[in-house]
């Protein structure tokens, strides 16, 4: 803030020079307040110029997922994914449902692209999928005198 209350002071000194030097009858006096004009507006400048440098230096960080449950969804529903800076501030995007599934739809697809102009194969940058056992369903037995099947974790009355 302090960048910005002495960029605005050089430019309203520059403003006041400016209107100095248009209104005096003297020359002499003309070319000094066009002389403080030229100073406030080199300093104004070189203000901005740090204010925009200040600005990139806080805004521009390279953001890293953490490692740990990235992503996590929330009891509100939405999804939260978490990531920190390279000053290890702490980041989280808060996504909602359909959010996420538009950003996850388009992370796979630039995925997939990538991989693809490197020369690889989606095939081979996968996890394979481990071998499972076929499923079987819970047997039931029928409720005595009913004919009917309990729901599951019902006991069956005897």
């Amino acid at each position: 803030m302090r960048l910005v209350e002495e960029s605005c002071t050089a430019y309203a000194k520059l403003q006041v020079a400016k209107t100095m030097a248009e209104y005096t009858g003297d020359p002499e006096a003309r070319a000094k307040h066009l002389d403080v004009a030229r100073y406030w507006d080199a300093a104004g400048r070189a203000l901005h110029r740090r204010i925009g440098e200040t600005l990139d230096n806080a805004l521009t960080v390279e953001v890293t997922v953490e490692t740990f449950l990235p992503v996590q969804p929330l009891p509100t529903g939405e999804i939260s994914l978490r990531a920190h800076d390279e000053r290890h501030r702490p980041f989280v995007v808060r996504l909602t449902t359909a959010q996420a599934l538009a950003v996850g739809t388009h992370l796979t697809a630039y995925a997939a692209i990538g991989i693809d102009r490197t020369g690889g194969k989606v095939a081979e940058a996968l996890p394979p999928i481990t071998a499972q056992p076929p499923y079987k369903p819970p047997a039931f037995a029928p409720r005595p005198g009913t004919g009917a099947i309990p729901a599951p974790g019902v006991p069956a009355a005897v």
